[in-house]
């Protein structure tokens, strides 16, 4: 098992949502963009935490996505499929498609990352150095 400092800090939704982030940004730098993906997280974390940003364009919404724009909006389409999230043309230019997350899928994401916090607070607290 490996051991470290103990942290102590108070963990809520938004720094379970900003931790995940981090997250993600790390795995990137160390194992590279392309070894281990999670576009469709990825792009459901952006649409997320750019509430008020959106609507997102198919295209910027892609450049969260560590996947190709091919594959990138493939998986919007399917997350689309699935009531994720919302397509529509962009009333000003009709080549352009508008993505936003469906309401439920905001509500799941918050229950999602509330019980990530629930799972940190019951990390068992282990002794440093313990033999």
């Amino acid at each position: 098992m490996m051991e470290g400092s103990r942290i102590t800090t108070t963990v809520n939704r938004c720094s379970m949502v900003d931790f995940a982030e981090q997250a993600q940004r790390l795995r990137a730098e160390e194992f590279g963009r392309d070894l281990f993906t999670i576009p469709a997280f990825e792009m459901l974390l952006d649409l997320y935490t750019c509430r008020s940003r959106q609507p997102r364009s198919l295209t910027a919404l892609t450049a969260a996505s560590s996947a190709s724009e091919r594959n990138s909006q493939r998986i919007v389409h399917r997350m689309a499929d699935r009531g994720l999230v919302k397509l529509r043309r962009d009333p000003n230019d009709g080549r352009r498609i508008i993505v936003e997350l469906e309401p439920e899928t905001s509500e799941l994401l918050d229950r999602f990352f509330d019980r990530l916090v629930e799972l940190v607070a019951l990390l068992p607290a282990h002794k440093q150095n313990e033999r």
